[in-house]
């Protein structure tokens, strides 16, 4: 996991300067203990006056030049600690004895106790300076499981050594991801791809050299989506790894290039009917004033629809349906719209086998495409839906097919400049099922099946 450096989080006053005092302190007691008691052997003055100089010089240090993540009032707490515990045990071996009788100890209490203060506040600077680093990389974990975007680290061999809570769920892998390949998530031409841009990192050797691009990525269950990845060199030979699933910002700016082709060719043709034939109202041909109002409500059923793609695809929080209650009402709303067709159903779903609601206007475009496009006298629509695990809605008719660059729309594939479709319909269906999570296949140009997960109560 990758560390950060930081100073200590807690705004209480550090008190840097206590183990100076401290230091002081013994060195005055060490000082005005020979000067009480006439002790004139240099040895046991400086073995016993050096240790508590030291404390005073380790705490002037930690004062003016110390780590910034340790608190200088813990550090004197195990100063303190580690001074009382040497106390206590010289108080022991008096007791027991272990002076011997007579002998001259009372030196021994400063010596020892600077002994231990020094001791103590070693370790306790390396303890704490732990357990701040701890404490940094346990706030580092929550504020990278709180971002949005996928955040991992690879060693060496590229494989998964730390990934955030974000990269875990874009990839949703059952085993974990942790000592994983990276080249997983990517398909073959992809990972193939990653690889060279990998290659070409190390060979520059510098540390922080990155990379940043889009590409498709790959979940476990195979489904694959469009991602922003940064991929950053390490000194260590390992990357960081930065992932952004922008399916949203892609099928948005999707629908707002087909809608801006939709106002500029379908609007335009329709208004060019209604200004053509407008120039012969004066004629009162009643045949041209039957194409003028056609014209004018293609026209508004084309915003419409816009109108209500747009909204249902913005909507956060969806409820779920029944889907065997879902297909029949779509179907009773299309009879009644469609009186002349002729629509067929079987609806074979588990009881309690729900679905995000907003497929329901997918099914209805399928019914109202498989209706409006076709030129028999009585359209014939056969509607099945089936399934208890994963769900499928199979919508098929006797008309003359969708036309292949019309069937591109439900492969999300952009249209051609001199191909344009006859309308959002199928764009609709498509942006549907993906934000569903569904899946629509055309096994042929008379029929379009849509594969959903879902939900059992």
């Amino acid at each position: 996991m990758p560390t950060l450096a930081t100073r200590s989080a807690d705004r209480r006053p550090r008190r840097d300067w206590l183990v100076a005092a401290l230091g002081a302190a013994l060195t005055a007691a060490a000082v005005a203990h020979f000067g009480s008691h006439g002790h004139a052997e240099p040895m046991v003055v400086a073995t016993t006056v050096l240790p508590a100089v030291a404390v005073f010089g380790y705490g002037a240090w930690f004062w003016t030049r110390g780590p910034d993540a340790v608190r200088g009032d813990a550090v004197f707490a195990w100063a303190v600690a580690g001074a009382g515990v040497v106390l206590a045990l010289d108080l022991w071996a008096i007791r027991a004895g272990a002076y011997g009788t007579g002998a001259a100890v009372d030196h021994v209490f400063v010596q020892h106790t600077s002994v231990g203060a020094l001791g103590a506040a070693l370790a306790g600077t390396y303890s704490e300076q732990g357990r701040e680093h701890a404490r940094a990389q346990t706030r580092l974990k929550h504020a990278l499981d709180a971002a949005m975007d996928g955040v991992a680290v690879l060693d060496a061999e590229r494989q998964v050594v730390y990934a955030n809570a974000a990269f875990r769920e874009d990839y949703r892998a059952d085993g974990g991801v942790l000592g994983t390949h990276w080249g997983e998530y990517y398909p073959p031409d992809v990972e193939n791809r990653l690889s060279n841009v990998l290659d070409d990192l190390d060979g520059n050797g510098d540390s922080d050299d990155y990379w940043h691009g889009q590409v498709l990525a790959r979940r476990g269950g195979g489904h694959t989506y469009p991602q922003e990845l940064s991929v950053t060199a390490l000194a260590n030979g390992g990357y960081v790894w930065v992932s952004r699933d922008v399916t949203r910002r892609e099928e948005r700016d999707q629908r707002l290039r087909v809608l801006n082709r939709v106002l500029r060719h379908n609007v335009r043709n329709s208004l060019n009917v209604v200004l053509g034939r407008a120039e012969r109202f004066e004629e009162r041909n009643d045949e041209d004033i039957d194409n003028i109002v056609t014209a004018a409500e293609d026209l508004l059923a084309v915003s419409e629809k816009a109108r209500v793609v747009e909204r249902v695809l913005d909507e956060t929080d969806a409820a779920s349906a029944p889907l065997a209650d879902l297909v029949r009402a779509e179907v009773e709303q299309a009879r009644s719209q469609y009186p002349d067709a002729v629509f067929d159903v079987s609806v074979d779903v588990r009881r309690g086998i729900e679905v995000d609601s907003r497929l329901r206007l997918a099914v209805r475009e399928l019914l109202a495409n498989a209706v409006e496009h076709n030129d028999a006298e009585t359209p014939y629509v056969s509607v099945t839906a089936t399934g208890g695990g994963p769900a499928e809605v199979r919508v098929a008719d006797d008309g003359p097919g969708i036309p292949e660059h019309e069937r591109r729309a439900l492969d999300g594939v952009a249209e051609q400049s001199l191909e344009h479709g006859s309308g959002i319909g199928l764009w609709a269906v498509y942006w549907l099922t993906r934000h569903c999570e569904a899946e629509v296949a055309v096994p042929d140009g008379n029929t379009v099946v849509v594969r959903v997960s879902t939900d059992s109560n």
